[in-house]
């Protein structure tokens, strides 16, 4: 564990993750770590966990892919679950899907998952109360984004026990444990259970010892405070033998490590208190431990007591799995003098009592009596974080009714954050006064308006979370400072003009809320969260055109297969094949003019201009190989495909008649697109075979692909009628029941694939994605209207040219049609979407 501004660092073998301060309850066990937020001792706000688990897992699972199956997982066997909406966020460079359900005891739940190969992948599961979705979700995207993956997967998931191998792979075993058998195993661990007291050593030597060996402590031991107490622990066997000390030691060294995170243990400036763990868990969440180097199955079960600058561990390793227990004894001397306790969270009122007021710097409570809050708080003057949280129904926050003036004192106060205070009716204007504050938090309380001075002298203010109250209108008079503005769930219905002249806003958050108009320019801020149908009505996306100079006319029906006879025909008969008549009607509405490309022999440059993926280009001479520079080194985009738009012009018209198109990537972390258009004659083109560029110039780690000759021929196109109702809904809503038909649905799309293999890539083709579509993708990046925009390519992942954008994903090139019919090529969306 290491701490990063704001967030500590957590790592197994095989992942790392950026965890917000916010969640103190941590576990990494095995190939999983999990954060929780606790308010209270019983009472968790929120949990997050990210687990490596072998992809096989869901095969159990109905669903057409690993994505569908992964959903399928997520859902709580006793409740119905109400899908709220879909999204995609980037991690460790891909664009993957995220599902945000509800459940029926209002539970908001963030699933996602990301395959790194065929074997492997990384689910993340977050949940929180329904109410404070719009703060937590920012913070599931976070710890989700920080995801870095690394190591061998194998490698680790062979460690694990055998009873969860077992579950993984689905394998009947004896070992496979519900919590009922864990329970029993415990039950069966009849070693006696003492716990001694633990005493400062008479001849002050420090000792570590488990079992019979004793281990010599490494420099590497510290203590700090940051927030808690962090208590590091590290010792190493000498002369580490595995076959002899291997049945507690799991390193390759000896070297062994606990590290405590302890709250609640400040008493005058010396840590006192005795913490009771057991298998590694402390009951009461206040405390956490991180152990390493031990045997997986090893959980410290004992007591840690911090007692006159001393820390103490008496009790045992215990064996989760087994009735095995080893004797552990520590005793290490703190530097007490080095604590830096200003840096320290007090939770307690009894902490603060003979307490120097200037090192109470960050205060947190739950539940807070008023009375008691008063009396031990007023004198706080060098408090830099206040943090107030009442748990749902808690008989603390009707006593809360207003925000005690002694608060406007506090000059130092970059922080404050109160919650669930349900009889709190108003912010005071003197907040204005706590000129240092960087975050404001205030949520479900029955506060409706905000005076319009109260922000507007708060110059350093970046962060304002005023989600879930009464509030009817934005807050005036904001300040330029500003990063963040979350006004979730309020009754708000009109957006104030000031907002968008906030130069620094980079995320405003809007959603639920009776929003009947919004100032134009609001659309400007790079992260607006809003129901798109309120984008569309309430603000200007019309699309601009490539050039600035607005859209013209273009024919919208060349896009569509009931203009060409044969694909009219070609359609219906496959529709009577499969006996699907009852929907004809709708899917001719719905059915692109696409043309098909079909990978063949590999191209060895003999032809000059001809259709190809992979490879190099035939350039013009003109025109350089788009190169992009990387830390004063100069690299390659990565090539894709080329398309002769003459050779395919009998296929279709809404292309170029002549001329060629060729299609560029950054790479596939950084897509960046570049497609360049060339109206001239072939004759004049550079064979790629002339080209001076190796497998080191291009950036993107594959290099160049192999290339390879096609084949192609026009086709219809359909969706996969899954989550793709934003085609259908509003002119041909019957073809929802297509998505519980998906064996006849995948048939339909088959039949009507003119080379009879999925390994094949297209023009104006649909793309199966999790949720949305290429076209709303362009849509929120670029504007304009779903219906404006066209896939210009789909590339799909191909072994010929040894395509592979992801795990067998597809990448997708979107242009805006009137931009296509004026050839300009020059702002496009590109995605890409992997199962």
């Amino acid at each position: 564990m290491s701490n990063n501004t704001n967030h500590q660092k957590f790592e197994t073998e095989t992942f790392s993750l950026l965890i917000p301060s916010v969640y103190t309850d941590m576990q990494v066990v095995w190939e999983s770590i999990r954060a929780a937020h606790q308010q209270s001792d019983d009472d968790y706000l929120s949990y997050a966990t990210t687990t490596l688990i072998p992809a096989a897992f869901f095969n159990e699972f109905p669903g057409e892919n690993i994505v569908s199956r992964f959903w399928e997982s997520c859902k709580p066997k006793d409740q119905n679950i109400e899908l709220l909406t879909e999204k995609n966020v980037s991690v460790a460079g891909q664009d993957v899907p995220v599902q945000l359900m509800k459940s029926e005891d209002d539970i908001f739940y963030y699933c996602s998952i990301i395959q790194i190969n065929d074997q492997f992948c990384y689910i993340f599961k977050g949940d929180c109360k329904i109410e404070q979705r719009s703060f937590y979700e920012p913070l599931f995207d976070e710890i989700w984004q920080s995801l870095e993956y690394f190591g061998n997967p194998q490698e680790s998931i062979d460690k694990l026990p055998s009873f969860l191998l077992d579950f993984y792979y689905h394998r009947k075993s004896e070992n496979n444990l519900s919590f009922s058998d864990e329970e029993e195993q415990s039950e069966e661990n009849n070693i006696p259970l003492v716990i001694e007291e633990f005493s400062i050593p008479e001849d002050g030597k420090e000792y570590w010892i488990i079992d019979d060996l004793e281990l010599q402590f490494l420099p590497e031991c510290s203590t700090s405070v940051n927030g808690t107490l962090y208590v590091n622990l590290e010792g190493k066997i000498p002369e580490f033998d595995e076959k002899k000390h291997g049945y507690v030691i799991d390193s390759y060294n000896g070297a062994v490590a606990l590290n405590f995170s302890l709250g609640q243990i400040y008493n005058q400036g010396i840590p006192t208190g005795v913490i009771p763990f057991e298998k590694g868990r402390d009951e009461s969440h206040k405390h956490y431990l991180w152990d390493r180097g031990f045997k997986y199955s090893l959980g410290f079960t004992g007591n840690v007591t911090l007692k006159d600058g001393w820390v103490g561990l008496n009790g045992y390793l215990e064996d989760k799995w087994e009735p095995k227990r080893y004797k552990v004894s520590l005793a290490k001397k703190i530097a007490v003098e080095e604590l830096e306790w200003e840096k320290y969270d007090f939770t307690m009122f009894q902490e603060l009592e003979r307490t120097s007021l200037k090192i109470v710097r960050h205060l947190k409570l739950n539940n807070p009596d008023a009375f008691e809050f008063r009396e031990s708080v007023r004198d706080l003057v060098y408090l830099e974080t206040l943090t107030i949280d009442f748990t749902k129904d808690a008989a603390e926050a009707a006593d809360f009714i207003e925000i005690p003036s002694f608060v406007k004192h506090f000059k130092e106060l970059k922080k404050l954050w109160i919650s669930g205070a349900t009889s709190l009716t108003r912010l005071p204007q003197w907040i204005g006064d706590l000129r240092e504050l960087e975050s404001i938090l205030l949520t479900n309380s029955k506060v409706e308006a905000i005076h319009p001075y109260t922000f507007n002298y708060l110059s350093k203010l970046k962060y304002c979370f005023l989600h879930n109250n009464e509030l009817s209108s934005t807050p005036d008079s904001l300040p330029d400072s500003l990063e963040t503005l979350d006004l979730q769930g309020n009754k708000i219905t009109s957006v104030s003009e000031s907002i968008t002249r906030l130069k620094g806003l980079n995320r405003l958050n809007i959603t639920d809320n009776p929003i009947s108009w919004l100032p134009p320019g609001l659309e400007s801020i790079p992260n607006l969260i809003l129901e798109l149908e309120k984008k569309m009505t309430l603000l200007d996306y019309t699309y601009k055109g490539a050039d600035n100079k607005g859209i013209i006319p273009y024919d919208d029906e060349l896009f569509y297969a009931r203009n060409d006879s044969d694909l009219k025909s070609n359609l219906e008969k496959a529709i009577n094949e499969i006996s699907l008549q009852e929907y004809e009607k709708g899917l001719s509405k719905i059915a692109h003019h696409s043309v098909n490309f079909v990978t063949t022999d590999p191209d060895l440059y003999d032809e000059l201009g001809n259709n190809r993926f992979g490879g190099l280009p035939d350039l013009p001479v003109a025109i350089e190989y788009p190169t992009i520079a990387i830390e004063e080194e100069t690299k390659g985009y990565q090539f894709i495909a080329q398309i002769n738009c003459e050779s395919i012009a009998v296929l279709q018209d809404y292309l170029p008649r002549t001329g060629m198109l060729y299609f560029f990537i950054r790479d596939q972390e950084d897509l960046d697109p570049k497609v360049i258009y060339y109206d001239g004659e072939i004759a004049n083109l550079k064979s790629a075979k002339e080209l001076n560029i190796d497998e080191e110039f291009i950036y993107d780690e594959s290099g160049i692909y192999p290339p390879f000759k096609t084949n192609s021929a026009k086709c219809v196109s359909l969706p996969s009628f899954y989550s793709d109702e934003h085609y259908y809904k509003d002119i041909a809503p019957e073809l929802k029941e297509l998505e519980e038909k998906y064996e006849e649905a995948e048939a339909l799309q088959e039949s009507l694939l003119p080379f009879g293999t999925k390994s094949s890539h297209g023009i104006n083709s649909y793309v199966f994605k999790q949720h949305d579509s290429p076209e709303i993708e362009a849509v929120n990046a670029m504007k304009g209207k779903p219906e404006e925009w066209m896939v210009l390519l789909r590339v799909s992942s191909d072994n010929n040219p040894g395509f592979n954008f992801w795990d067998a994903g597809e990448i997708y090139f979107v242009i805006h049609k009137s931009d296509l019919a004026k050839k300009d090529f020059s702002n496009l969306y590109c995605g890409l979407e992997s199962s």
